[in-house]
């Protein structure tokens, strides 16, 4: 793996906050919706949401605008002590406790910094392809503030467990600086400052590759960033590292993942019985009166086969691989059998471009975490049809990258999110 290091982060100061940590924290900006975002606002004037997705006005120039604003905010909160280092160098051990389909979890891993590689000598490892909006979006924020305010999440391969060791007897060891407790789980953090302790999470994740699972436009910004940092004159190097959150992808207690169902605003199709005849060679169908009879099938049939939902506003039909041999046939692209053996290819792919002539690029598609919602954009006219998926295994993805090769657009959606508002790093 590239350089990581520990960093010195700026956190909330617990006396200005009046000790209510979750108050000021915030789920990454790509999953707040508008009503969300005003919610966070109301929470406290010290939200973080301030700095990472700010309100916009019809009034916005050059000038004052989100970006600015949030410059403005944390500037004033780091003048304040609201935002305030603390001691040396640290490693931030962030503990997760959350139940996911009936069982209970721990997600253990830590934020550190990494550097960021050239793509030759690349050791960390993307598997989404990232759009032009919103990285122009995080550009110009990063741009203002001069930070990393959300941290990249990444996986990696503790064979050993000699991390997550260290991690663990941390969390063992002292009560957390922060302990929050929400509607997805309890979020804790400690602080790993002794150099016994940095310098064996160190020497453990030398020459390791790391898979990112989440910040894929963060950090394709980090780097665009990095690069226009270098032509200033005395630049000191800050910005060739990025915030990362690092997690062990070999523990089953440590990543949970769901699906990111489709909505589909505009379909050149009409009606159940023209997309079920388009789908005939390949899949074979069945119908459903309600989407948790849909959804149930999916669920049990998600270990051994290919099976897809759909809803277009009258019934809801799942429609099943016939034969696996059938993908070299169905999927054109020049890609690796792990690539086309992925759902999402299937999906987009296969039945999207090839079967239903669906336009998949930006603009037709929304992307949603729970089936609920992608019915009722359905039932509200605003789309067309409404295309559900089994969530993609960890090991699919580590196969796909492992063949140099990128997933189609929202492939994942590890859950929990991690918390935005713990620790920052910032450049300087």
């Amino acid at each position: 793996m590239g350089k990581m290091r520990p960093f010195k982060g700026l956190l909330y100061n617990a006396e200005k906050i009046g000790g209510d940590f979750s108050g000021v924290v915030a789920p990454p900006y790509d999953v707040i919706p508008d009503r969300m975002r005003d919610e966070l606002y109301e929470k406290s004037p010290y939200n973080v949401i301030r700095l990472i997705l700010g309100k916009t006005s019809d009034s916005d120039n050059d000038e004052d605008n989100r970006y600015t604003r949030a410059a403005k905010f944390f500037k004033e909160w780091q003048e304040e002590g609201v935002l305030s280092r603390n001691g040396n160098e640290a490693f931030y051990v962030y503990l997760q406790e959350y139940d996911f389909e009936g069982k209970s979890f721990s997600r253990i891993g830590f934020f550190g910094l990494l550097k960021i590689e050239d793509s030759e000598d690349e050791k960390v490892i993307p598997h989404e392809h990232t759009l032009a909006k919103p990285k122009e979006d995080r550009l110009n924020l990063i741009k203002q503030v001069k930070s990393n305010l959300s941290p990249i999440f990444t996986i990696f391969p503790d064979t050993d467990g000699s991390v997550t060791e260290v991690l663990k007897n941390k969390a063992k060891a002292e009560p957390p600086i922060i302990d929050i407790e929400r509607e997805d789980g309890k979020h804790k953090l400690w602080r790993v400052a002794d150099k016994e302790s940095i310098e064996k999470i160190s020497k453990s994740m030398e020459n390791k590759s790391v898979y990112i699972a989440d910040g894929h436009h963060r950090y394709a910004v980090s780097k665009t960033y990095r690069d226009m940092r270098r032509s200033e004159p005395n630049y000191d190097g800050s910005a060739d590292y990025v915030m990362v959150y690092f997690t062990d992808m070999e523990s089953g207690d440590n990543l949970a993942v769901m699906a990111t169902h489709r909505a589909v605003k505009e379909m050149p199709l009409s009606g159940d019985k023209e997309v079920i005849s388009k789908l005939a060679d390949y899949f074979a169908t069945d119908e459903f009166d309600t989407l948790s009879e849909l959804t149930q099938r999916l669920y049990e049939s998600r270990e051994d086969s290919h099976i897809f939902g759909y809803y277009g506003g009258e019934k809801f039909i799942s429609f099943k691989l016939k034969d696996e041999n059938a993908l070299q046939d169905l999927i054109n692209d020049d890609r690796s059998l792990s690539w086309k053996q992925l759902d999402v290819s299937i999906l987009h792919s296969g039945i999207f471009r090839k079967l239903l002539s669906v336009k998949d690029g930006e603009g037709n598609l929304t992307y949603v975490k729970k089936a609920e919602e992608a019915e009722e954009l359905v039932r509200d006219k605003s789309h067309k049809a409404a295309f559900f998926l089994n969530p993609t295994k960890v090991s699919q993805l580590r196969a796909v990258t492992e063949h140099g090769e990128m997933m189609p657009q929202k492939s994942t959606y590890f859950y929990p999110k991690l918390l935005t508002g713990l620790v920052i790093n910032k450049f300087d």
